[in-house]
């Protein structure tokens, strides 16, 4: 009977209920929370860069769109900026943008002509400017080469809400047509 009587204690030990303290997780959670602070900033400026990126990718998809569906058809095939996706508006190329067959040389959408792609407007932030002959709309013709507005050839750049100057995109197009994407640009909006 005394031995059943000692073995009672260490049973009740060996059942005994683990876990941790209120202080340990008090203390966990603030080490998390100084983690947290250091890495959020860096988590919302790669947010922010992929942004740029996908709304340049985009655009020079447009692009390169536009000149394969001109050889495509052996015609004048278009891209106009749209805040409507429906017809060549003013605005920045931020508001969206419209790829349209383009027979009439006209740079806007007459009837009769196909749109063939809209866009809708770019990342919240986002501006897309342009300069030289590709402010309103850029044409290519049957041989892939570019007709814009003023002259053959200019360039977009794509900046993001900071206007940080290292993170924008820009994209030469050329007479030839082949679209050039490179980080940094001279100004951003």
């Amino acid at each position: 009977m005394l031995g059943h009587c000692m073995s009672m204690p260490r049973m009740a030990r060996q059942h005994r209920a683990g876990g941790y303290t209120i202080i340990e997780l008090m203390l966990t959670i603030a080490v998390l929370g100084v983690i947290a602070s250091f890495a959020a900033p860096s988590f919302l400026n790669t947010i922010r860069i992929n942004r740029i990126v996908t709304d340049n990718n985009e655009f020079v998809t447009a692009l390169t769109l536009a000149r394969s569906e001109a050889i495509k058809r052996g015609g004048r095939v278009t891209l106009c900026r749209s805040s409507d996706q429906a017809t060549c508006t003013g605005g920045g190329w931020e508001t969206g943008w419209i790829v349209f067959t383009d027979p009439a040389n006209f740079g806007a959408v007459d009837p009769g002509e196909e749109v063939l792609r809209t866009w809708e407007a770019a990342s919240q932030g986002t501006t897309i400017r342009a300069d030289g002959g590709v402010t309103g709309w850029v044409s290519f013709v049957a041989s892939g080469e570019t007709r814009a507005a003023g002259a053959n050839n200019g360039t977009f750049r794509v900046c993001g809400s900071n206007a940080d100057i290292a993170q924008a995109r820009q994209i030469r197009e050329g007479l030839l047509g082949y679209a050039a994407t490179s980080n940094g640009t001279a100004a951003c909006p």
